[in-house]
């Protein structure tokens, strides 16, 4: 079914849940959607929001490469941001989660096709965006940078306990995120030079393998 995300087809309090999956940074109106979203949920309903941090390397990398790809509300606090969506859609928030990034959006094998400025970052291979990723998460646990970092997942509503460690292995294709002690624990962890690495479980792509540390909020 398609519709217009401030004028939705439903009848009141008729969802259990909304997922907005890197959704809402592209809607104009937000507000209006935000208010469309409570009509249609459920007193007891939940809500699961996952948005860019517009101030990240990797979202101005998107743009820059997308020349602007469609992001039309810059979020850059998620403070704000979460008050904002616990007033327009009448639900509290119960959990925060870091995102990280990939760059698996500069992929050469994945669906979208970049002007020729993907080729000043190495072409979108995956050797450079495993090289990035790796690298770029210890210059995160070593110097306390954001480049790694690609924005925040918002659960709002009664849930069961949501664990908020980040998942820092984040696929180059796929874009599947993984925390590093479920990886070990299946066994897809190998070792390696100059890093370790894992295979993918969902698409089976290598990639480079980061432990868990403290990654700034």
């Amino acid at each position: 079914m398609q519709g217009d995300a401030r004028e939705m087809p439903f009848r009141d309090c008729c969802f259990d849940a909304i997922i907005a999956n890197h959704s809402l940074e592209h809607i104009e109106g937000l507000k209006q959607c935000l208010e469309e979203m409570r009509r249609v949920l459920k007193r007891d309903g939940k809500l699961y929001v996952a948005v860019p941090d517009s101030s990240t390397f990797s979202d101005r990398l998107y743009r820059w490469l997308a020349h602007g790809g469609g992001h039309v509300n810059p979020i850059a606090d998620s403070a704000p941001f979460a008050h904002f969506l616990e007033a327009e859609v009448g639900v509290k928030m119960s959990a925060l989660r870091l995102l990280h990034t990939s760059f698996a959006f500069a992929n050469v094998k994945g669906p979208v096709r970049w002007s020729r400025r993907v080729w000043l970052i190495g072409g979108g291979q995956e050797w450079v965006l495993r090289a990035a990723s790796y690298w770029l998460r210890r210059c995160d646990f070593w110097l306390g940078t954001r480049f790694s970092v690609y924005g925040w997942a918002f659960y709002l509503g009664e849930m069961a306990k949501i664990d908020e460690v980040p998942a820092t292995n984040v696929c180059v294709r796929c874009g599947a995120a993984h925390v590093s002690e479920w990886l070990k624990a299946i066994g897809v962890v190998k070792a390696g030079w100059p890093w370790r690495s894992y295979c993918c479980p969902e698409c089976q792509t290598e990639n480079a393998f980061t432990d868990d540390a403290p990654r700034p909020a």
